[in-house]
């Protein structure tokens, strides 16, 4: 079962579904919340009644087989349809991006846009994932969960994602077709992309002021835990979020947690077989758990210590290690890292003394009115670049990693990620048609031949939605420099 086929048939449903129970009504969403989507009414509340009368149409529809036929309709046509059902995003995609004729799907008499491969008709949303599925209110909207067991509500993610939509309609830049529709000429596309790092500069003003008032009332923060996936920006992050605490009047000083591997003889899958391969360095066991505790413990109560430095090419440390002085009163301990949010981290420190920060590019971006630009999808851009550029990797090699790159999230981080004290959505809308500029030519490269063929086309087909914009228009202090160089943190 394609998984990624199984979640885009259930959007599709959901928003066909909604059109012929609502018609009163406009669904926009698609957002992925956990082992689910999120999805809400344009300028009104759905009511549990709403959401339930989706669902029953929904269901009926897949009983009944409902067949998806793929269709081309005229541009001008699609154009008054969607303009008639108040599908405002599809409108705005098909008017920047202009095609003589529209490639649609359409079910039961609905249209909505061919962006995706689908199931032949609603029916395989029974065949597959063991017919799993369920809509769940969650004002001022709903859930379309996928979960084969009970899903997991994630109020982090799900509050990220409402705060970002929300800027992206304040601006009236909610949609690839309104980012598109930004003119290069004059100040649009600057203003816009200002804004976005203004949004990511307020979120950092906004920890640093939830650590000046913990310590206000008397529980001062020692340690910052950063964590989030891959190509989140961390590294960038920690260093202007050490910037604005010293604004704070703090001295904010960064652990890097990479240095504490076990030794090889000491790593548990490499002593039982005596293979380097075996040694899985994402998991927690490869950790050495019990001296990051110790280390953060006494840093925390202002006494020094000399912290590891790791040789990755030997497996082992390199003497004499690293001294880091103690904090002085006003000191905090920035860590970041892919365990960092993990609780066996910070078990030996008091509780009060810890802040926990999840980021990641949550993209509010919708595509059309029910699929979103995935999150994923958006990192996997930012790593292509930075990969090609800084390691001279090409587009297929950073695609043949991708999925190992991302094994261990689902396990290490996203678990963590409603424990945190605040969630840093590092996305800025702009970022795509930037590194659009960068990783086109990439792309195409990939060969017919190769492995990472499909994938590489799904990529390009996702950029072709999106004009190019040239990289100047992003300052130098921006996270997405982490990612393209030139910028006021460039550790490449």
């Amino acid at each position: 079962m394609d998984s990624e086929q199984y979640r885009r048939t259930l959007r599709f449903g959901v928003a066909v579904a909604a059109q012929l129970a609502l018609p009163d009504k406009t669904l926009r969403g698609g957002h992925t919340v956990g082992d689910g989507h999120y999805f809400a009414a344009t300028g009104a509340e759905l009511s549990s009644d709403d959401v339930k009368k989706i669902g029953d149409k929904l269901q009926a529809m897949v009983a009944a087989g409902a067949k998806i036929a793929k269709v081309a309709k005229p541009w001008k046509e699609m154009v008054d349809y969607f303009d008639k059902h108040g599908l405002s995003c599809a409108k705005a995609l098909i008017t920047t991006r202009i095609p003589e004729q529209v490639d649609c799907y359409e079910c039961e008499g609905v249209l909505r846009l061919a962006l995706h491969p689908l199931y032949e008709s609603l029916f395989g949303l029974k065949e597959n994932n063991d017919g799993k599925f369920s809509l769940i209110p969650s004002a001022p909207g709903f859930i379309a969960s996928y979960s084969k067991t009970t899903y997991a509500p994630q109020p982090a993610l799900l509050a990220a994602h409402q705060d970002h939509i929300a800027f992206g309609k304040s601006w009236g830049v909610d949609s690839v077709g309104a980012l598109n529709a930004l003119q290069q000429v004059g100040r649009p596309r600057k203003d816009f992309v200002l804004q976005c790092e203004f949004r990511q500069e307020q979120k950092l003003a906004n920890i640093a002021a939830d650590v000046v008032e913990r310590s206000k009332k008397g529980s001062p923060v020692k340690v910052i835990c950063i964590a989030g996936p891959t190509s989140s920006g961390k590294t960038t992050f920690a260093n202007k979020l050490c910037m604005y605490l010293q604004n704070s009047g703090y001295v904010a000083k960064a652990l890097s947690v990479d240095h504490y591997y076990l030794p090889l003889d000491r790593q548990p899958k490499y002593r039982k077989t005596q293979k380097r391969s075996d040694v899985d360095y994402d998991h927690i066991e490869s950790m050495d758990v019990d001296l990051v505790g110790e280390h953060l413990n006494k840093l925390a109560r202002g006494q020094s210590v000399v912290t590891p430095v790791y040789d990755m090419k030997s497996g082992y440390r390199k003497d004499p290690g690293e001294p880091l002085e103690a904090l002085p009163s006003n000191g905090i301990l920035v860590i970041e890292g892919i365990h960092a949010l993990n609780p066996l981290y910070t078990q030996a420190v008091d509780a009060s003394m810890v802040y926990k920060v999840f980021i990641s590019p949550l993209t509010a971006m919708q595509m059309d009115d029910h699929n979103a630009v995935k999150t994923t999808n958006h990192r996997l851009l930012r790593r292509m670049c930075r990969d090609y550029l800084f390691r001279a990797h090409s587009a297929s090699r950073t695609l043949s990693m991708w999925n190992n790159v991302r094994r261990g999230e689902g396990f290490w981080i996203f678990p963590h990620q409603n424990n945190a004290d605040f969630v840093m959505n590092s996305c800025a809308e702009y970022e795509v048609p930037v590194l659009k500029t960068f990783l086109e030519p990439l792309l195409r490269a990939v060969t017919p031949d190769d492995a990472n063929w499909a994938k590489a086309r799904e990529m390009l087909a996702l950029l072709d939605n999106f004009g190019s914009w040239p990289p100047e228009l992003t300052p130098g202090s921006a996270l997405l420099r982490e990612f393209i160089g030139d910028g006021s943190f460039d550790c490449h």
